[in-house]
C-alpha cells in the first residue's frame, strides 16, 4: 500500500488505544480541522496509514524491541507514543524507543499540534521526567466513572450487535425497519453523549493531580523537518531561550563571568550564540562537502566571534574617560584583551560540524544517531553550551584583567560588589589559583581517568557533568609535573590492596591479642580478686 498521498486527500491514521481512550480520541480528532481519519481496527484501512498513534496505559511490559516490531510492520510510517501521567521509566530510556513522536499524558490541543508536525515530516518530544508512584492511583471518582463508562458502552454495543443482526435478514415491513434504523441512530448519539460528557471531566480531574507537580515539560523538543537545518533551529531555540532565564551558578566553582553584572552576562552569551548561528547558517549556504573545510573556518573564526561578542557586549557608541581622555570603549578593550588563549578541556569540534553542517550521524554512548534522533539532539546542545561557558569564560577573564587597570568601566560591566579595587583583586586571585588547581591537578585526573568536564545551561543554571571519553592521546602530552600526578593516582591504585590486606591482617592480629591474650589474662586476674574477696567475706 502507498503511503504517498495526494494534497488534500484524506490521511488515515490508525490508533492503538484501550477502548475508551480510544473512542474518545476518535471523537475530538476526528472532528478536527486536520483533515484525518482515525482508524482503530487496521482491517479498515484503505492505504497505508499516514501516522501511527500507541497510546499505552502500562508500559511495565513494553521494550524498545515490540516499538522497532511495530515500525517496521508499518514502515515508513511514523510512530506517535502516548506515554500516561506516570510511567515509572526514566526519560533516557524513554528516548531510546526511537519513536518519531513520544508525549506524556498530552492534552487534546498538543496531540493536534504533535499531529501535524509528524504528518509534515518533524518530531516532536514531551516527557515531564516525573515518576511519583502517588499518581498511579487514581481517585476513586475516576475508577467508578471508568466503570460505568465501561459498562454502558458494553450495553450499547450489544445492543447495536442484536440490530445488526436483524438487518441481515431485512423485514419487509417498511415500519420495523425504520425503527431499527432510528434506534441505531439513538444508540450512537448515547455513546457519542458519554464520551463528550464524561471524557473531559477525566482529562479536568487528571490535570487537576499533575499540574501541581509538572508546570512543564522538562524534556521539550521540536523539530519541523529532519534535517541538520532544523536541528540546529531547534538548539538554538533552546539554549536561547535557556539564556533568557539568567545565569546561575549551580557548580562548586567560581566562574569569571559571575563577575560581569546579570544583564551583562545574558548579553556576552547571547551575543557568542547569534555569532555562531551566522557562522552555522553560513557553512551550511556554502554546502561544503569536505569536512577539514569547515573545520578551518571555524578554528580560523574564533578569534572574530570574541571580537564581535565583545563588540555587541559594549556596544559601538559607548564612550569613557581613561586617563582623564575620552575615548571609544570598544576600540580600547578589544586593543587591551588577548583573547587567542585556548581552553584545552574543549572537546574537537568536528563531530559537532558535521552533524550540524553536514547531517552526518554523531556517536553517541557507542550508538551512530542521526541529529534529528532526540538523543544526538540533546548530546549537540550540550556541546554548544559547553562551547558558549568557556568562550564566555575567556572573554570575562579578560574584561576583568582590563577592569582592574581601568577603574570607569567596572560601573558599565561589573558588578557593583567588585567596583571595589580590593574585591576585584581578590576575584582575580581566586580565579587565578582555581585555574592553576584545574590545569595542575584536576585536569590531569580527569585525563588519566578518561573523563571530561562538560559546562551546560539547563533552564539558566550552569551545571557539570563529568562525560566517559578516551584521552590517551592528551594523556601522553602532558608536562613532567602533571605526569606525576598521574602517577601518585597509579600508586596508590597500585597499593591501595596491598595495604587494605596490610589492615586487614594486622587488625585480626590485634582481635586476636585482645581477646586471647589479653582478654583472659584480665579474666584470671578479675576471677582471682573475686576469689579473694570471697574468702575475705567469708572470714
Amino acid at each position: 500500500m502507498d503511503c504517498n498521498l495526494k494534497e488534500g486527500e484524506l490521511q488515515q491514521i490508525l490508533l492503538l488505544a484501550p477502548e475508551l481512550l480510544g473512542e474518545s480520541l476518535s471523537l475530538q480528532l476526528s472532528n478536527d480541522s486536520l483533515n484525518i481519519e482515525i482508524i482503530r481496527d487496521k482491517k479498515k484501512l484503505t492505504q497505508n496509514p499516514s501516522l501511527i498513534i500507541w497510546s499505552l496505559e502500562n508500559i511495565d511490559n513494553i521494550t524498545s524491541i515490540e516499538i522497532t516490531r511495530l515500525k517496521a510492520r508499518w514502515r515508513p510510517s511514523p510512530l506517535l507514543v502516548i506515554l500516561p501521567s506516570n510511567p515509572n521509566i526514566d526519560t533516557s530510556i524513554a528516548l531510546t524507543f526511537e519513536c518519531d513522536g513520544i508525549l506524556q499524558d498530552p492534552d487534546i490541543d498538543l496531540l493536534r499540534d504533535a499531529i501535524s508536525t509528524l504528518l509534515s515530516g518533524g518530531r516532536i518530544i514531551r516527557l515531564t521526567g516525573l515518576s511519583n508512584q502517588k499518581l498511579s492511583s487514581k481517585p476513586t471518582l475516576l475508577n467508578t466513572r471508568t466503570w460505568l463508562l465501561n459498562n454502558s458502552f458494553k450495553e450499547i454495543d450489544l445492543e447495536l450487535f442484536r440490530l445488526n443482526e436483524l438487518l441481515i435478514k431485512p423485514s419487509h415491513n417498511f415500519l420495523i425497519l425504520l425503527a431499527i434504523k432510528g434506534r441505531q441512530r439513538e444508540l450512537k448519539s448515547a455513546k457519542s453523549f458519554l464520551i463528550w460528557f464524561w471524557s473531559p471531566l477525566s482529562i479536568s480531574l487528571e490535570r487537576k493531580i499533575n499540574k501541581v507537580n509538572a508546570t512543564k515539560y522538562a524534556t521539550s523538543i521540536t523539530i519541523s523537518e529532519k534535517n541538520s537545518k532544523a536541528v540546529w533551529k531547534e538548539i538554538f531555540s533552546r539554549i536561547q531561550d535557556s539564556i533568557n532565564s539568567g545565569i546561575d551558578n549551580a557548580t562548586e566553582s567560581l566562574f569569571a563571568i559571575e563577575g560581569l553584572n546579570k544583564e551583562k552576562q545574558i548579553v556576552l552569551l547571547r551575543s557568542l550564540l547569534h555569532e555562531i548561528n551566522d557562522l552555522f547558517i553560513k557553512l551550511q549556504t556554502e554546502n561544503l562537502q569536505d569536512s577539514n573545510n569547515y573545520l578551518d573556518t571555524w578554528n580560523s573564526m574564533q578569534i572574530h566571534l570574541r571580537q564581535m561578542a565583545l563588540r555587541k557586549l559594549t556596544g559601538g557608541y559607548l564612550r569613557l574617560l581613561l586617563n582623564d581622555n575620552l575615548i571609544q570603549v570598544t576600540d580600547e578593550l578589544i586593543s587591551r584583551t588577548e583573547l587567542t588563549d585556548i581552553d584545552e578541556d574543549l572537546p574537537k569540534a568536528s563531530p559537532m560540524l558535521d552533524s550540524i553542517i553536514s547531517n552526518k550521524p554523531l556517536l553517541v554512548d557507542g550508538k551512530l544517531l542521526p541529529p534529528d534522533d532526540p538523543r544526538a539532539l540533546i548530546k549537540l546542545e550540550e556541546l554548544i553550551s559547553n562551547w558558549l561557558i568557556r568562550t564566555g569564560e575567556i572573554i570575562s577573564s579578560e574584561i576583568i584583567n582590563v577592569c582592574s587597570q581601568w577603574p570607569e568601566l567596572r560601573d558599565y560591566l561589573l558588578t557593583p560588589s567588585l567596583f571595589s579595587t580590593r574585591e576585584l583583586e581578590r576575584l582575580r586571585n581566586t580565579l587565578n589559583s582555581q585555574k592553576r588547581w584545574q590545569y595542575n591537578i584536576q585536569r590531569p585526573i580527569h585525563l588519566y581517568e578518561s573523563k571530561r568536564k562538560f559546562y551546560q545551561l539547563n533552564n539558566g543554571k550552569i551545571q557539570s557533568i563529568l562525560v566517559n571519553e578516551t584521552r590517551d592521546v592528551e594523556l601522553r602530552s602532558l608536562g613532567w609535573w602533571q605526569k606525576q600526578i598521574t602517577l601518585l593516582i597509579e600508586a596508590r591504585d597500585a597499593l591501595a590492596p596491598q595495604l587494605q590486606s596490610f589492615l586487614k591482617h594486622f587488625g585480626d592480629v590485634m582481635v586476636l591479642i585482645l581477646t586471647n591474650v589479653l582478654g583472659r589474662a584480665i579474666g584470671l586476674v578479675g576471677k582471682g580478686i573475686m576469689q579473694g574477696m570471697g574468702r575475705t567475706i567469708s572470714r
